[in-house]
């Protein structure tokens, strides 16, 4: 359920964001003329002075300014006639609406923090000036058991790059760990060796390779003319979804592929999209298996590939989707707008912890372990590389990163898989919002690094962590 809100010309919302407080056009006329007059017309002496009135509007609990002179209550005149015809402009217009990625209902609430370590975070960031109404904290055992922090667990806040860790999981469970997406040339038609021409289409299938690059374009299309195409009396049809290189949509992908083609010596008639696979494969690329793409774009958190891999599932609504149904979190807890993490997502920490929970189980079903598609934190490569990289902290933290500096006040997420010696392995998501990021990121290691001090440390198995990745 998430909330419409109107986008208005500015005067316009002002006014009409008021009137449900306005019980009659003789209080909206009174509402106008409690707008201070000083800021279009400056007293030139002190006889001029705007000073407070002595009304004050009961229904809108404001205090009425008025200019006792003829100038000001021109003015006043002016403002009132101004707007009544803005309300008679705008009243009767239906504003575009706007969907807005925010999770309904959910109250701030008081922080239960039950380690000295969470209390120190908390503290420090209300020591720096830091709102905690825009602060998110969970940690808990990974069976859910036990919590160890808890600050505003049920608000929903803007996870980031997190986000691509649904994305991840909707994958795998769709399309398998070892899953490799393919881009193949069809010949549908007879090929003439002699005169190196098809009569027919030429069909490309693309599955949607997120890693497809102009490089593996540029040698499939030479793939054909090694295989004896140079001219195609039909069309050339792409059929799937295909991005790659800097070509987002299918359809510049579509027209990037064309000019492609034509750069090789490969002639056709015209270009279209659709169709069904159809002839015989004359050219073909074969991708990494999912979960080495997926180590990838988690590790660099790569937008493209996220965003890409999440078309290829259905957009961000399939996602949506998974995560309602086959994870079981509230669809009041959730909002994808991109797959990647971009712009406005909405998830609880709540629902991130249920999240990482059901996907370390399914990983285990699987033969699989997080860190086969997850960074292990001060060992791989990646945006967790320059973290926790003491020897007491190395394999400890299994992750993702999430930073947003121009969205929501600057965004610094980060949440994933703590290992400890004496609380086991437990599950961590931290939210920050409306603050500055290198700022955040630096208490959230703090605060993670008194947890796992706390907690006795790391396992002795963990130390040997990075190796499981070499």
């Amino acid at each position: 359920m998430i909330p419409n809100r109107t986008r208005l010309r500015p005067i316009s919302k002002i006014v009409i964001s008021m009137l449900p407080s306005i019980r009659s056009f003789s209080s909206l006329l009174r509402l106008m003329m409690s707008i201070q007059t000083y800021p279009f017309y400056k007293c030139s002496s002190p006889s001029r002075e705007i000073h407070e009135g002595q009304k004050k509007i009961h229904d809108l609990h404001l205090c009425s300014y008025f200019c006792h002179n003829e100038r000001a209550f021109d003015m006043t005149k002016y403002l009132l006639s101004t707007a009544s015809l803005i309300l008679l402009l705008f009243w009767p217009i239906q504003a575009q609406e706007v969907r807005t990625p925010t999770i309904p209902n959910a109250e701030i609430q008081p922080a239960v923090v039950l380690t000295a370590s969470g209390t120190n975070y908390v503290n420090r960031l209300a020591l720096r000036g830091f709102s905690l109404d825009s602060q998110g904290v969970l940690i808990e055992s990974l069976d859910g058991r036990t919590v160890y922090a808890d600050l505003n667990s049920n608000v929903g806040f803007n996870p980031a790059s997190v986000i691509k860790v649904a994305t991840s999981f909707a994958a795998l469970a769709k399309l398998g760990p070892e899953y490799h997406f393919e881009t193949s040339f069809y010949a549908d038609g007879t090929l003439n060796k002699k005169t190196r021409s098809l009569d027919g289409d030429l069909i490309l299938v693309s599955t949607g390779d997120p890693m497809l690059t102009t490089i593996d374009v540029a040698r499939l299309a030479r793939e054909v003319v090694r295989a004896g195409i140079t001219r195609v009396t039909g069309n050339l049809v792409v059929t799937g979804p295909l991005t790659y290189g800097m070509f987002y949509r299918t359809e510049r992908a579509t027209k990037a592929l064309a000019q492609t083609m034509r750069r090789v010596g490969v002639r056709f008639r015209d270009v279209t999209n659709g169709g069904t696979i159809r002839g015989t494969s004359v050219a073909s690329h074969v991708s990494q298996s999912l979960r080495d793409i997926l180590f990838y774009q988690n590790a660099h958190s790569t937008n493209s590939i996220a965003d890409r891999l999440g078309e290829a599932l259905g957009g961000p609504r399939a996602v949506d989707e998974f995560l309602v149904k086959d994870v079981g979190i509230p669809q009041s807890d959730v909002y994808i707008s991109h797959t990647s993490g971009l712009d406005f997502n909405r998830i609880t920490p709540r629902a991130t912890l249920q999240l990482f929970r059901e996907f370390v189980f399914w990983l285990n079903l699987s033969n699989l372990q997080p860190q086969d598609v997850l960074p292990v934190a001060g060992v791989d490569v990646g945006t967790l590389s320059r973290r926790f990289v003491g020897e007491e902290f190395r394999g400890a933290i299994i992750g993702k990163t999430g930073t947003l500096p121009g969205t929501d006040g600057g965004v610094s997420t980060l949440a994933g898989i703590a290992y400890t010696r004496n609380r086991g392995p437990v599950l961590f998501a931290i939210f920050n919002t409306m603050g500055s990021v290198s700022t955040y990121r630096r208490l959230q290691d703090e605060f993670l690094k008194g947890f796992i001090l706390e907690s006795g440390g790391i396992p002795e198995s963990n130390a040997s962590l990075h190796r499981l990745n070499n």
